[in-house]
Formats: structure tokens, C-alpha cells, sequence
């Protein structure tokens, strides 16, 4: 894997040169720049305002100054690398690692009121500095270090003389404006872009090894042991590796230009320049595609957008054999998951239907963009229709403008949802989330299977009977109702039986049978049969309680009902409850006696779990004892 990213980084860097300097900002802070000609004259010592020094507000938007023109140079001199978190020397307090610049914090300097700074605490550091930093550069080099540490020195001494600039012809000393975390940067801008790099190169050496102890030279070339993501543990016995091939205790090497590389990648990711996940292909062919569309576009884009773009726009049929790498950034990066991901799916073999048998009322402006039956062609779309619902909003959050972000990996902080519900969802999301990532993103077939999705979504209706409110009739509420339609359309998907049952098309039947049941020309002949009519007559009966806090919490003790005898001796109790409000010679009388009868009298005590799905599709679809009789045709 490891020569996988090398290879990537190295790509990527010779295909879109300018990758490096994508979403790397100046830092806040006060910038001086200096000129030293060629006989070591400070050649700007009246500096300019503007362009010898400036200040930038740590909150870019905020300042005035243009920051693409101003610090371009700056810009530049960080691309080829000045400071890392590893500095020449912690104890001089100089935030930097290269002979041509010296960054510091203002509370580095003097404690005193500003007339007296003279920048005494770090100009009694600089010799310790400069003296590790020269080490850095070739013969021909070293004195002009020296001039440039002199200058600095003058600097400091006379910082607020200095800085200055003239407004309304009053003194304004920038130095005011400088918080004591700050940092002051003082450039070398009279040598070249390559005499930064060359001396920053040479500065890595040292660092991008784990250990300098495992480092080899040979035929001129230095290799050692990467410390990219790599803790090594040579004294903790529990921990070294056991079964690789190991010399001197070590199972690999690396040249300091792969090490190199990978230092870049990491500044990459950790600059938020390549998405995430990150796919990075086997075969040069896959990955070429990749990085086409890395230097057609100047913002990073995001993985879908990645594979959207592959797939719908530069219409290839197939991506396979890369790994995916899915990582967090903190102070460093974390890495999530990776995973070899020999074929991906990005368009399903036939579009999944999501079916409206609930009768749902979906609107335009909703996630749901039909106002009937839903087509989901591809992964992505399953993920933010299907994966937003069953989780709903938690693990695909959809923003208002349509975008939307995922929690696969990661802390779930739901604290601040009021809804009942939320423990089961966060449940339910820290039990499936992965199964959902690797059957979205790595294409894992069997990543879900039917008894996990009958889990997950009894699971996911159930938080919202917890949060929502009846209004109106028991079986009006679209929330239930769509995670329904997902529930019996989406039912096959993960059902790898070869004897597959077609569920939404059951629902319409046993609307059907519940007609001809109503009407006394039928019984309940199936378990489906009696779950189905059973959730009839608790809607029904719910919508003659009158208390005025109606919830959907009140299905709860029927779905704890673990056969089917005891769901009747629940259903004979509220019954008993609400006989004063059932018209039983009306005609809804009628229906509903027809309906109960062949309910409290099934015979078969039948196993109430599978069977759920059923019950709450009863409850949520129309109720047949509402239906108006429709006149005979003569």
C-alpha cells in the first residue's frame, strides 16, 4: 500500500504542478521581508509598507490588504517547505526551520510596555538558531546567513522603529495590532524558490526517518524506516512484527525521495487538497483518470463528486482494483479504514423502485423529488435518499442547499436533538454504519443482509413512534410512512434467498383481501393476513381515544406482543375501552365487526417477529372500515 501512495503523490505532483500550493494560506501574523545584494547591504532598510512588511489579521477576511498579491512570495516559500512541527531547536522558541527565515511569537519577545521593545529574549536566541540552521546550506552560502542574521538582529532591536506607516499624520505602530500568539515572520526574499528548497531537503533528512539509528547508505542513496503513519516500536517486543521478513529487526526500508513523497501526501491530506475517502488505483491507466480530473478542476473535489464525474461524465463503465482510504484529520491524520476494493458499482444492474404503496404524500421540495414512485439509479442516490431516511438526517446529514456529509467513522454527538428517539437511532447508526460504508463505497454485496435490514428499519420506526405526534387520523403521518415504502421496496435487495418475495406488491393484495373481509365474504387465511388486519383495527381504534397529547408512542405495547394471542387479548382490552365510540350498526359498524371478528378469532398462534413489518403496514395504510361503500353497477 504503501508504494501504491508513493506512486499516487508522484503522479499527481508531475500531472498538476501546482497541486502543492492548493489551500495553503498565510497564516495571521506581521511579515518582513528582506533584501541583501550581493556585497551583503541591507538593501530595503526604509522598508515599504505593503511590500517590505505587512500585517495580516488571523482572520483573513477581515484584513485589507489583497493577501494573492501581497504574499505570493510567501505563498511560494511555504510550498517548498520553511516550518514543520519538528523545528531546528523547541528551546529557542523559533517556529521555523530553514537558514532563510525566522518565525517567532510576539510574547517571545520583551514583557515590556512597547516604547521599551527591543526584542532582547530572542535576539540573545538567534546565534543558538542560525548556528544549527547554517548546517543546512553549502560553503558558498554561509555568509550570507551571516548578513541575514545581523539584519535580523537590527530588526529586533528597533522592531517599532521599523514598522510604521503613516495615516492622517499620526504615527500608527503595526506592532499594536499583534496578539501575543501571533506570530512575526522575518524572509530572506533575495535568494531563489530553489535555495529554499534545497535547504528544506536537506533539513528532512533528519526528520522524515523514524529513527536515525535504522538508517542505511547504499550506492549513494539513503534509505530508512518511513515515519508516515509509523510508531516504531523496536522496544516493545509485544508489538514488533513476527511474521514479515525482518532485518536487524525491521521488515522494509525506504529512500529518502520516497520519504519525501511521502511527506507531501500527508501535507495533502492534511490541507484538505484530495477527497475523502481517497481512492488510489492499483494500475497507472485508473489512476491517470484520477488525476485528469484533479487538474481540471482548481477546487478539491469530493469522492462523489470523483466518481460521479467518471461515471455519468467521462462515462466509463468500470472502476476496479484501487484502495480506498478513508481518514480523519485531527493534529495528524487518522486513519479510518482502508480496504482493497476489487470492483466498484457505481450504477445498480437495474434502478431500484421505491414503490408508493404506503400512498405517502410527498412533496416536491422534499428529499423525495416525485410525487409517486421513486427510481434510484445509482449508489450515491441510494445514499441520500435511503440512508438519509433510515437514519433520519443523523448519518447523511442533507443541507438545505442539497449538499450533504456522512458519519461513517468517527464521534456520533447527537445531545443536541430533543427528539425521544434518539438513543435508538444512535444505536442504530453505531451498529450498521459500516456495513452501510462498505456496501456504498466498496461495493460488498453482503455487507447487509435481510435480516439486518428488517432490523434496521423496524428499529428506525420505531424512534420515530417515539418522537411523533398523531395528528389528525392514526394513519396520516408520511415520516412512517416513507420509511415503510423503503421497508417492503427495498426488501429483495438484501435478500439473497433464491425464492424472493415481491413485498410491495403484497400490500396492494392485502388491501385487496381486507375489502373482501370487511365485507364478510372472506377470512383471514395467513399470519400476513391477520398482522396486516390486526394493524387495521389498532389504527382504527386509536383514532377513537380523545386525549389531546395523541403520540404514536401508543403502538408500543402492541409491538412488545411476542405472539399472536396476546396481540388479540391487547386489541380485546382496547376494545373494551372505546366500544362506547364504535357506531357497531353503522356502517363503519359493520366493517369494523366484520374486521374484528376474523382478527380476535384467528386460531393460529403465530410468531409476532416476522410478522411486524405487516402490523405497521396495516396501521399506516388507509383503513378499510373509513372506505365508503361504492354503489353496485346495475
Amino acid at each position: 500500500m504503501i508504494r501504491e501512495i508513493i506512486n499516487f503523490t508522484k503522479d499527481i505532483i508531475e500531472d498538476c504542478p501546482d497541486i502543492m500550493q492548493r489551500n495553503l494560506k498565510p497564516n495571521g501574523g506581521l511579515y518582513i521581508f528582506v533584501d541583501i545584494d550581493k556585497a551583503g547591504n541591507w538593501v530595503n532598510e526604509n522598508g515599504v509598507h505593503g511590500q517590505d512588511y505587512l500585517y495580516l489579521k488571523t482572520n483573513d477576511s477581515e484584513s485589507s490588504i489583497p493577501i494573492s498579491e501581497i504574499t505570493a512570495f510567501e505563498e511560494e516559500v511555504k510550498r517548498v517547505g520553511t516550518n514543520m512541527n519538528k523545528v531546528l531547536d523547541k528551546s529557542c522558541q523559533i517556529f521555523s526551520c530553514s537558514p532563510y527565515a525566522v518565525v517567532f511569537k510576539k510574547e517571545s519577545l520583551s514583557k515590556e510596555k512597547l516604547s521599551g521593545i527591543k526584542g532582547e529574549k530572542i535576539c540573545r536566541l538567534l546565534p543558538y538558531y542560525f548556528e544549527k540552521a547554517r548546517g543546512l546550506c553549502p560553503l558558498e552560502e554561509q555568509q550570507r546567513i551571516v548578513n541575514f542574521e545581523a539584519i535580523c538582529g537590527i530588526i529586533l532591536n528597533g522592531l517599532e522603529n521599523f514598522i510604521r506607516e503613516q495615516s492622517d499624520k499620526k504615527k500608527i505602530i503595526l506592532i499594536d495590532q499583534l496578539k501575543d500568539d501571533e506570530y512575526i515572520s522575518i524572509y530572506l526574499r533575495s535568494v531563489s524558490l530553489n535555495d529554499y528548497k534545497t535547504a528544506h531537503n536537506c533539513y528532512l533528512k533528519d526528520k522524515l526517518f523514524n529513527k536515525d539509528g535504522f538508517n542505511r547508505t547504499v550506492d549513494g542513496n539513503l534509505y530508512g524506516v518511513s515515519g508516515f503513519l509509523n510508531g516504531l516500536n523496536d522496544k516493545k517486543i509485544f508489538l514488533v512484527h513476527r511474521t514479515a521478513y525482518m532485518d536487524e529487526g525491521l521488515c522494509g526500508r525506504i529512500t529518502f525521495e520516497d520519504a519525501l513523497l511521502l511527506d507531501k501526501f500527508q501535507s495533502l491530506i492534511l490541507r484538505k487538497v484530495l477527497p475523502n475517502p481517497l481512492p488510489i488505483a492499483v494500475n497507472q491507466r485508473e489512476n491517470k483518470l484520477f488525476l485528469k480530473l484533479f487538474h481540471e478542476n482548481e477546487t478539491p473535489l469530493s469522492y462523489r463528486e470523483l466518481i460521479k464525474s467518471l461515471f455519468e461524465q467521462h462515462e466509463i463503465k468500470e472502476l476496479s482494483e484501487f484502495y480506498l482510504l478513508n481518514y480523519s484529520k485531527a493534529k495528524d491524520i487518522v486513519i479510518n479504514d482502508i480496504d482493497f476494493v476489487p470492483m466498484f458499482r457505481y450504477y445498480f444492474d437495474t434502478p431500484l423502485l421505491i414503490e408508493n404503496v404506503m400512498l405517502a404524500g410527498y412533496k416536491r421540495d422534499e428529499i423525495f423529488e416525485e410525487e409517486q414512485d421513486i427510481s434510484l439509479k445509482d449508489v450515491f442516490t441510494f445514499e441520500y435518499v435511503v440512508v438519509r431516511e433510515i437514519f433520519n438526517n443523523c448519518l447523511v446529514t442533507v443541507k438545505k442547499d442539497g449538499s450533504y456529509k456522512s458519519l461513517y467513522f468517527g464521534e456520533v454527538d447527537l445531545s443536541k436533538r430533543s427528539d425521544n428517539g434518539k438513543f435508538l437511532i444512535y444505536q442504530l447508526i453505531m451498529k450498521y454504519r459500516y456495513a452501510f460504508y462498505e456496501y456504498i463505497y466498496k461495493s460488498k454485496q453482503n455487507a447487509i443482509n435481510a435480516l439486518m435490514f428488517d432490523e434496521m428499519m423496524f428499529t428506525s420506526i420505531l424512534a420515530s413512534i417515539k418522537n411523533e405526534e398523531v395528528k389528525s387520523r392514526f394513519s396520516f403521518n408520511n415520516v412512517i410512512k416513507k420509511k415503510l415504502n423503503i421497508w417492503f421496496s427495498l426488501y429483495n435487495l438484501f435478500n439473497n434467498d433464491k425464492k424472493k418475495e415481491v413485498m410491495a406488491s403484497n400490500v396492494t393484495d392485502l388491501m385487496s383481501k381486507m375489502r373482501i373481509v370487511a365485507k364478510g365474504e372472506a377470512i383471514l387465511e395467513t399470519p400476513e393476513e391477520f398482522a396486516f388486519a390486526a394493524g387495521q383495527i389498532v389504527s382504527f381504534l386509536m383514532d377513537q381515544s380523545v386525549a389531546s397529547d395523541k403520540t404514536y408512542s401508543m403502538l408500543e405495547p402492541y409491538l412488545q406482543k411476542t405472539k399472536s394471542k396476546h396481540l388479540q387479548d391487547a386489541i380485546a382490552h382496547v376494545f373494551s375501552q372505546y366500544k362506547h365510540a364504535v357506531y357497531i350498526y353503522g356502517k363503519q359498524g359493520k366493517t369494523f365487526k366484520a374486521l374484528a371478528s376474523n382478527v380476535l378469532t384467528y386460531d393460529d398462534d403465530v410468531d409476532m417477529k416476522p410478522l411486524l413489518k405487516y402490523f405497521l403496514a396495516g396501521c399506516f395504510s388507509n383503513c378499510v372500515i373509513y372506505e365508503k361503500k361504492k354503489e353496485e353497477e346495475k
